[in-house]
């Protein structure tokens, strides 16, 4: 069976596109991944507040939740990192695993690279609110 021109772009478009599989840590399809990105990348920049112990221990607690769950959660942490302002959760263990991990980077932020940076940008235009 010959191929149609559309056929062999769309097969090379593919092969030049593989790489994707090894980024996504294993999500096959790519309605998956797309789902996953704004989880993955909120996931990100919330570990860049946590040390490597911590960072095992907010993923660990996160495969239990539901995607959205996960969205939800990532969320709250980085409200609460960038602003103060604590969600209130319906569900009780909800509200424990949200104490537990803002505890956690409470302990982690003066170990990390950046609290001298923090520290300069408080000092140099002060707290607000």
């Amino acid at each position: 069976m010959k191929m149609t021109i559309e056929e062999k772009e769309f097969n090379q478009t593919l092969h030049w596109l593989m790489p994707w599989k090894k980024k996504t840590g294993g999500a096959q399809l790519i309605g998956l991944w797309e789902d996953r990105l704004s989880v993955t990348m909120m996931l990100k920049l919330l570990e860049l507040w946590l040390t490597e112990a911590n960072r095992l221990r907010l993923r660990k607690l996160l495969t239990y939740y539901h995607p959205v769950d996960q969205a939800a959660m990532a969320y709250a942490l980085l409200v609460y990192v960038m602003t103060g302002t604590r969600m209130r959760f319906k569900n009780p263990e909800t509200g424990i695993h949200f104490k537990q991990m803002t505890e956690a980077m409470k302990e982690d932020m003066p170990e990390l690279m950046f609290a001298g940076h923090l520290k300069y940008m408080i000092r140099r235009y002060g707290k607000r609110g």
